[in-house]
């Protein structure tokens, strides 16, 4: 369970969510008023045997228009894992089936309020289908030895049709399958150390051919992504860091256009044991810097964007996090007034 405060920001919901459309940042209040909000997650799951696993997470958020999907005070439910797996060869090979996160990358950590070092979503991870969760097969497995391994997941699904959650969609609705992988090996330092590899590619959309010519369905839209993510913790000291590459091709019997986009995140934290005094287990300061450059079907809409935050975590026991930040964002082209403090409550059970 998360519940968040978030200081007014003049101009918040002018800016780019997450510089790829909706949800956004869905934690924090999408209002430019100071507001309180709130989110949920519920983790069912069962091992059917020695070889057999089921799960669900389910998700109680807020729909980003306030206004609500599902009922009051806007609160819409939102399912992003339900799955079986089964391990095939134990430890090398297992399968799954249903819907899981995408296997790309780490920015999906980003989303699970509990687990985000800040409360924002890094606009970085914009240059990928960030809040993507897809329908379909994944096969995983890994392997170690004296502090040494590597594990692997890949997938095949039903993909989606657009650049944000709006094109997450029950069944394959473009007649081409998405894959998606990521390889991560430890080099020597156990746990310490983790260097992963993604790759992923789809079909967005098919050609509309009453589109009109100036839109960007009068294109089939493919699109390739490649990541690179690295977590290293040196005692105390701890590092994260992502970059993720993409391109959608837009292509047509006349012209091909290539749309770019890059994003970089990098965050620090160093954990200060304090003995419990006060009540405080660790105090934890963070520092994330992050940005975004990605081209637009419209260049008028083309920019860049930075963030910058700074913040403390406290961690008041090992199921309890309370998290102070405050966020300068940075665009380019249009200059906005949203930076933000936000205090957040994390507790788990």
């Amino acid at each position: 369970m998360n519940g968040v405060y978030a200081s007014s920001s003049e101009q918040w919901k002018q800016g780019n969510m997450n510089g790829i459309g909706k949800p956004g940042n869905v934690i924090v209040p999408n209002t430019n008023n100071a507001s309180f909000n709130n989110d949920e997650a519920l983790w069912i799951s069962s091992e059917l045997g020695d070889k057999l696993l089921v799960m669900m997470e389910l998700h109680i958020v807020n729909d980003p228009s306030g206004s609500g999907a599902a009922g009051p005070g806007g609160i819409t439910f939102v399912l992003t894992e339900a799955n079986f797996r089964y391990e095939l060869i134990k430890d090398y090979l297992a399968v799954s089936m249903g819907t899981f996160w995408s296997v790309f990358g780490i920015q999906n950590q980003d989303w699970l309020g509990a687990q985000n070092l800040f409360s924002t979503m890094p606009m970085a991870s914009g240059a990928y289908l960030t809040h993507f969760n897809e329908k379909g097969l994944r096969l995983d497995g890994h392997f170690e030895r004296n502090g040494w391994g590597f594990n692997y997941v890949m997938s095949l699904g039903n993909g989606f049709n657009a650049y944000d959650i709006s094109g997450y969609n029950s069944f394959d609705l473009n007649s081409n399958s998405t894959f998606n992988t990521r390889v991560s090996v430890f080099p020597g330092l156990q746990k310490d150390l983790n260097i992963g590899f993604s790759y992923g590619n789809g079909l967005l959309f098919k050609q509309d051919l009453n589109a009109s010519v100036d839109s960007q369905e009068f294109f089939d839209n493919n699109f390739e992504a490649y990541g690179l993510d690295a977590l290293w913790k040196i005692n105390d000291l701890k590092v994260r860091s992502y970059l993720i590459s993409s391109t959608q091709k837009l292509t047509n019997s006349n012209e091909t256009i290539d749309l770019n986009a890059l994003g970089w995140m990098s965050e620090v934290s160093y954990r200060i044991n304090t003995n419990g005094k006060l009540g405080i287990d660790a105090i934890i300061p963070k520092f994330r810097y992050d940005f975004l450059d990605k081209a637009e079907f419209d260049p008028q809409l083309s920019d860049k964007y930075q963030t910058t935050g700074l913040g403390l975590n406290f961690q008041i026991q090992n199921n309890f996090i309370l998290s102070v930040d405050y966020n300068w964002i940075n665009e380019e082209k249009i200059q906005l007034n949203n930076d933000r403090f936000i205090l957040r409550a994390s507790v788990n059970f």
